[in-house]
Formats: C-alpha cells, structure tokens, sequence
C-alpha cells in the first residue's frame, strides 16, 4: 500500500474547482459529517471572510486518491507587542467535524496529520486550534489516540466549550406535542388564540426562489432588532455576514437544502427561521423576530410549528447548535457536548505554554466587543441562568459540562 502523503491547498482558485471531488468524499462520509462540511458552505465563507488569513487546505492522497480533507487557515492574532499564529479550521462554526476523511481511513489519515504537525508546529507561537469538536466525535478520539503515541513530541488540550441541544425527531406529531405537558401545550394554544384574535391570519410559509431576496432582508431586521434592543451589535451589522448568508442561502435551495421558514400574521411577516436540511437532520442557523409581538411568544410558535414540520418530512433530528439557551430547552433535554482542543509542540513548559495561551485568546476575545456589549452579554447570561433555575435544569446543565 502506498504511503499517505498530504498536498497542502493555498490558492483560493484550487480550493473552488475541489468542489466535485469534495462532493464525492462527503457522500462517502455522510455519516460524520453537516451542512457546515459542505464545499458551498467552506468555500464560500472563505470568499467573504478569508481576507487577512492565510488558506491552509490539506489534501489527503494516497494513489492519486483523496482520501481526507482539511480545511484550515492560518491565522495571526496580536495584542502588541505579542502575537500568535494558529492554524484553525475555516470559520469554527457549530458541530464542526473538522477533517472529511473515509471512515476506514481514519487512523491512516490521523497519522498524516500529527506526522505534518510534528514537522510544522515549530515555532513557540504556533498551535493547531480547533473549536467546537463534538465530545463522541471519532475524529476527536483518533486524534487524542494518535498524540498519545506522540507524547514526545506534541502535547494535546481539550477543554469544554459549550452545550449544543438537539431533538430527536418522534415518528408522529401527536407523540411529541403530548409529550410536551399540559400547561405548556395550553400555554401555545392559548397565545395562538390571542395572537389570530388580535391580529387576523397567521401563516407559515417556505421561502422561494421569488421570496427569499426579501425574506432575507426582512429577516435580517429582525435579527438585529432583537439584539440592539439589549444592547448587543448584533451579527448582520457586518454586510460581510449579510452576504455571506444571502449567497450560502442561494446556493443551499439550489441543491434543495435550504429552510428558510417565515411566520406571517396579517400578511406581515413576523419571525424568520435561516437553516439547513442536510442528510435527513434539520440546522437551526440563525432567527430573528419582531419584538413587538413578543407578548404573543411568536418566536416559540414559530419554533413549534418548524418542529410539526420537521416531523412531517420524517427528519431524524432538529439540532439547535451551540449555546444553551433556555429557549432550546423548552423543546428538549438532550444536548451534545462540544469541546475545544489545541495541540503545541512539546518543547519548554508545554502545561504553562498552553495555560498563557488560553488567557492571551481570552483576552483578545474579549477587546473584540466594546465595555457596554460586554455589560449586556454578562446581564443576558445572569438572565439565562435565572431561567435555567427556574425550569429546573441547573443540575443537569452542570453534568452535562463535566460530562
């Protein structure tokens, strides 16, 4: 058997005409792998984020076959005089899978890479950075089994991130509603009842080739409505992200994977739902709702009936994605746990090397929202926890983070 040997993609140009190849690979993978794995979805935010970062694509081969891929970026953060450069996958979005490789040649693969991190992991500021790592991931624990072997020479941190609720989809409606309970069931019943009082029709519509412009643009008010209100930026202050998710949105409904859902009361439309049907799981990306109709709980209406929905396409799950926030846990229980990992060369201090990284990221993170966005952040999430207490969960959120 010929040796794997890994062919490392820079040109943007050469990242684009993967895609046939990258198709191929994810349909042979589908099991481990999202709608965030797509070549549309990489490809594309690299195209509108990928300024100031440095391309760092690695291609799997053996025979002239690939077998693996890895979609990273290098890139430099800096806080005066100090600086670190991390090779990081490409926008380290919810349930990242991180490399695209056939199951059978996992280990094969794994071993390639920790071979091409031993060699290129030599300066003291350069680091493999990897965020939002499913903890049951097969990736992660081939991986973690690959640096142990290594020990010498590489040094391996996983640390927990964040919760990511999903649902686990019922075979009937019925089943799942009944098992909601009976104040929350009435409670739904008795807002939709005033909501169509109040305000006429309610309606729920699937966006379009001819809708979807403006469903966006709508959509995107909402969103930010929401967050300003609180005091929060909000993300589509960017046009970068505006576009990006304008053109991530053409190109999943030209494959048939996008939900774009809308609630619409009067003919106004009031809540949006931006996600992805992908191998048979529907992806909760973003939401917006119109605030002023918050009294009637819309955005839990509409989150109701995109559940009714997804039972009745016969999906096998609703993922929620990164964040526990209460509202998901009205609709679920369960919730992955996702994790971060970062691997160093070993060289001096390895423990103490990667403890100062974690403060310097910390501390960049933190210079990237201004003193009143870190005052609210800090409000919503002593409001997050109040309702975590209420609804009971505080105990089970905390095992879940151990583990």
């Amino acid at each position: 058997m010929s040796k794997t040997t890994i062919r490392v993609v820079t040109d943007p140009g050469e990242f684009e005409s993967l895609a046939p190849v990258w198709d191929n690979l994810l349909e042979k993978c589908r099991d481990e792998s999202t709608m965030y794995f797509t070549h549309e979805w990489l490809a594309t935010r690299w195209r509108h984020f990928g300024e100031g970062q440095r391309l760092n694509l690695l291609l799997f081969e053996r025979d002239r076959q690939i077998i693996g891929i890895m979609p990273l970026v290098r890139n430099e953060y800096r806080i005066g005089p100090f600086k670190l450069d991390a090779l990081e996958s490409i926008g380290g979005t919810s349930r990242n899978y991180v490399g695209l490789m056939l199951p059978e040649e996992r280990k094969e693969v794994i071993s390639a890479l920790l071979a091409y991190l031993k060699e290129n992991l030599r300066g003291v500021s350069l680091v493999l950075r990897l965020s939002l790592i499913p903890g049951d991931s097969r990736f992660l624990s081939a991986l973690k089994e690959g640096v142990a072997q290594l020990s010498k020479d590489l040094a391996l941190e996983e640390r927990f991130k964040t919760l990511a609720p999903y649902l686990d989809l019922p075979a009937s409606w019925d089943e799942y509603f009944g098992s909601l309970g009976g104040e929350r069931r009435r409670m739904l019943g008795r807002m939709l009842r005033n909501l169509e009082k109040k305000h006429g029709v309610v309606e729920f519509r699937q966006g379009d080739a001819d809708s979807l412009e403006a469903g966006l643009n709508r959509f995107f008010d909402l969103h930010q409505e929401r967050w300003q209100a609180v005091g929060i930026s909000g993300s589509f202050v960017d046009p970068r992200v505006k576009e990006f998710y304008r053109e991530v949105a053409r190109k999943f409904l030209n494959r048939g994977w996008l939900y774009f859902s809308t609630m619409n009361v009067d003919g106004k439309l009031v809540s949006a739902m931006y996600g992805c049907i992908f191998n048979r799981k529907l992806y909760f990306i973003a939401s917006g709702r119109d605030i002023r109709y918050s009294k009637y709980s819309v955005g839990q209406l509409h989150e109701m009936q995109v559940i009714k929905d997804a039972v009745s396409r016969n999906l096998s799950e609703l993922d929620f994605l990164q964040g526990d926030e209460p509202y998901k846990f009205y609709w679920t229980k369960s919730a992955r746990r996702y994790m971060r990992v970062t691997i160093i060369r070993k060289g001096f201090l390895p423990a103490l090397r990667l403890q100062l990284l974690r403060a310097f990221l910390r501390l960049w993170d933190v210079r990237q929202y201004s003193l009143r966005e870190i005052c609210a952040i800090l409000s919503i999430r002593r409001r997050e926890r109040k309702e975590h207490k209420k609804m009971g969960l505080l105990e089970k959120l905390e095992k879940l983070r151990r583990g």
